[in-house]
């Protein structure tokens, strides 16, 4: 492996870690925050929490793969116009902590609801999704990160031939990831079908 192969591998390692960091840290402060909330808004978020909850145990299994693909669809396609921008790197690096936000308040939110029965839903409702979508968008931020980059250097003339810009290889990553997200979303949705009845039943 060459020096620059080398290098661009710690670049591209050390972006996979600093996203992932941001996503986690998204987490914390989703409970955090949820945390801060006065007696009324933690009832108003409550009651949203389980409207969400009942309304998609009634959902159909397509309504349910439909819904889930679609919010983490919205940001990965957020993430591949953004990889065109020379100046996106500040919001490229929000996505994985939005994401990771959204991920702690519903948690919160599942707890705050339902007490130890939420725990169990959210392992069931939320996590099987969220794994894999977060996954999915951390790599998707890497590769806009990475993108921007490249187009950052050739705008200001800084480009060397180790950064060539390949963006067949780029499209070729999200189709990928696009296809990472199916997979999740029919994860998500199988869990919650096969396990509705169950957690009808229960509450």
């Amino acid at each position: 492996m060459t020096d620059n192969n080398i290098g661009r591998k710690k670049r591209t390692d050390g972006r996979l870690s600093l996203l992932a960091a941001l996503y986690f840290a998204g987490v914390f402060l989703g409970v955090i925050l949820y945390g801060t909330l006065s007696g009324e808004q933690l009832d108003a978020l409550n009651g949203i929490t389980g409207s969400f909850v009942m309304g998609r145990l009634s959902h159909t299994f397509w309504e349910t793969l439909v819904n889930s693909f679609s919010g983490a669809f919205l940001l990965l396609t957020a993430c591949f116009w953004l990889g065109f921008s020379a100046a996106a790197q500040p919001i490229e690096l929000l996505v994985p902590v939005f994401r990771g936000l959204g991920a702690g308040v519903s948690l919160s939110g599942m707890y705050g609801s339902f007490g130890l029965a939420g725990v169990g839903m959210s392992a069931v409702l939320i996590i099987p999704g969220a794994v894999l979508s977060a996954f999915a968008l951390i790599i998707a931020a890497r590769e806009s990160l990475e993108l921007s980059g490249k187009v950052f250097s050739s705008v200001f003339g800084r480009a060397s031939s180790g950064e060539a810009i390949d963006f067949r290889l780029y499209i070729t990553k999200f189709v990928i990831l696009v296809i990472i997200l199916m997979a999740s979303s029919l994860a998500d949705s199988l869990a919650t079908f096969i396990f509705a009845g169950f957690w009808t039943r229960l509450l």
